[in-house]
């Protein structure tokens, strides 16, 4: 009765493929793609398509398939990803219809020690060794990741994209280092994040339990402490109960990049694993240290952990640390909520970290669904249109509240130049008093008394303890973060892409072309405008 029928008859060959039908696998398997062309038959716009058990072969081999050709880069699973550059989709489901398409994609390579010690054995990981618990999820050299999940096959086809492809993040069997051998240290830089505790945590643990490291170093506040500071030996006991504070036990700081000095102290304790935490500046640091290891041909390997509040960095799904902050920041926005609305004409200045990019302020503000303005630094603003709508709220319901990221509206200070941090940034004019002063200003020059409550919570935000959703986070990025310095990768930093772990190199993710900031054209940043209903306040574009 269904015109599906004929369609699954026609696929007795495929069906034939799975086996004798005597073996209840066999059975489910034939079962399950019987439901799957049904499903195909009534939303024709899903694609199956895959490789490995015989239930994703069939259908595949009905609906299409894909062809996708990697290569590992030598005969162990512990070589670096090497990869072809074209991928070919055919029977692509849109709407009913199949299209054929071919697909760029560039390997995103990261150095391997073993390049320049060819001649070393691999050792065992001691993961194959353990009973309990059992593990059987070991990464081939085979593993990647491509950096899209969408694809407009159109566009693609029209204009040439060229997509990365990551080495997918996980232990490998094989191990560049003698676990009893290795000296690892671990370093917290530039300023404070929740989860940084747990990073460390995590990579200790992996380092100690897992491996059976015996020497693993904390280095004190930041890349000065590898020369100034007396380095912290961490061990199972002293790291139990860490992440349940905020900050770094560690400590950290900015700037201190010494490097002659910072390899000095390495070579001088023997270290031959660098972990380092932190933002842009950090991971330069980082890829600074891994680039005189090779020259000077050393077996080091080190790996970085990306951490910043304003989630702005390339490549990764988010940042460790960034939900918390977005919990902590709405907090505070409901108690601004409160202090503008317990008042009469009440106004409420929030100012929330996003030196460049305003993803803080803009998640916030979605979450608490109180706030009438968000402000961002990637989108200018006339401040005589916004005293204009603040005044408008103030007419229609009594109260304002706005929401700025501190790099927002850095055009009302040109020619203001405060100079820069330790790690090279520029400092910038205090962007919650200039508002909280104009908005005071512009209404009394109106002969109006208003009442302006300003809160600044950037300290709060970013030192308290980990959400439970970062937690988790944390303690895959830390462990992943071990597995990939074991099998003899560095210069690399590890972080989640398509909600999987991945290896990236880091010389790609300091990139300054690769900067991650808000679209105003993008459907996040149209939910943000939808929830505060407030109008552009741009003199170019109508209100």
């Amino acid at each position: 009765t269904f015109p599906f029928f004929p369609r699954l008859m026609r696929s007795r060959e495929t069906m034939s493929e799975i086996g004798g039908s005597s073996s209840p696998m066999n059975k489910h398997l034939r079962l399950a793609v019987g439901v799957t062309l049904l499903f195909m038959h009534v939303v024709p716009s899903v694609c199956v398509a895959g490789a490995g058990s015989p239930f994703r072969h069939s259908v595949r081999r009905h609906l299409g398939s894909i062809k996708h050709v990697l290569r590992g880069g030598g005969e162990d699973s512990r070589a670096p990803f090497v990869g072809d550059s074209s991928m070919t989709v055919n029977n692509i489901w849109t709407a009913g219809k199949t299209q054929t398409m071919s697909v760029s994609v560039q390997p995103m390579r990261i150095d391997d020690i073993e390049s320049w010690y060819p001649d070393s054995k691999p050792y065992a990981n001691p993961l194959l060794a353990k009973t309990w618990p059992i593990n059987n999820n070991f990464c081939s050299k085979h593993e990647t990741l491509i950096e899209t999940i969408f694809v407009d096959s159109k566009w693609v086809n029209e204009r040439g994209i060229t997509y990365h492809q990551w080495v997918r993040a996980g232990p490998r069997k094989e191990i560049f280092f003698n676990p009893t051998e290795v000296v690892a240290a671990i370093v917290t830089c530039g300023g404070l994040c929740p989860g940084l505790n747990n990073v460390v945590r995590e990579i200790a643990r992996t380092l100690i339990d897992t491996y059976g490291v015996k020497h693993v170093y904390g280095i004190p506040f930041g890349y000065r402490g590898f020369y100034t500071y007396k380095w912290k030996n961490l061990t199972l006991e002293s790291i139990d109960q860490i992440h349940k504070r905020g900050g770094s036990v560690l400590g950290s700081s900015r700037g201190g990049h010494d490097l002659g000095r910072i390899m000095d102290s390495l070579m001088e304790q023997g270290v031959n694993q660098v972990y380092v935490i932190g933002g842009d500046g950090t991971h330069k640091g980082a890829n600074a240290i891994s680039r005189e290891a090779a020259r000077r041909r050393i077996p080091m390997a080190v790996c970085g952990v990306p951490k910043t509040i304003d989630n702005d960095i390339a490549f990764i799904d988010k940042s460790f640390g960034f939900d918390t902050a977005v919990e902590e920041a709405v907090k505070v926005i409901t108690c601004a909520h409160i202090e503008s609305s317990d008042c009469v004409d009440g106004v409420a200045v929030v100012k929330l970290m996003g030196r460049e990019c305003g993803f803080v302020a803009m998640h916030a503000t979605l979450a608490s669904n109180d706030v009438d303005v968000c402000l961002l630094p990637e989108v200018e603003f006339d401040l005589e249109l916004l005293m204009h709508y603040v005044q408008q709220c103030l007419d229609r319901r009594g109260r304002c509240l706005i929401v700025v990221a501190e790099g927002a509206g850095q055009e009302h200070f040109a020619g203001v130049d405060l100079g820069t941090d330790a790690s090279g940034n520029r400092k910038l004019p205090d962007i919650g008093h200039f508002l909280k002063d104009r908005v005071k200003d512009w209404f009394q020059g109106k002969g109006r008394t208003v009442q302006v409550r300003y809160m600044d919570p950037s300290y709060q935000i970013r030192s308290v303890p980990a959400s439970s959703t970062d937690s988790i986070y944390c303690s895959a990025l830390g462990s992943n973060a071990v597995h990939g310095a074991m099998a003899g990768f560095t210069g690399f930093s590890c972080g989640q892409i398509n909600n999987r772990y991945v290896y990236i190199p880091i010389e790609d993710m300091c990139n300054q072309g690769t900067k991650v900031q808000v679209s105003a054209s993008s459907r996040q940043y149209m939910r943000m405008v939808r929830t505060t209903g407030q109008p552009s306040f741009m003199r170019t574009v109508p209100c």
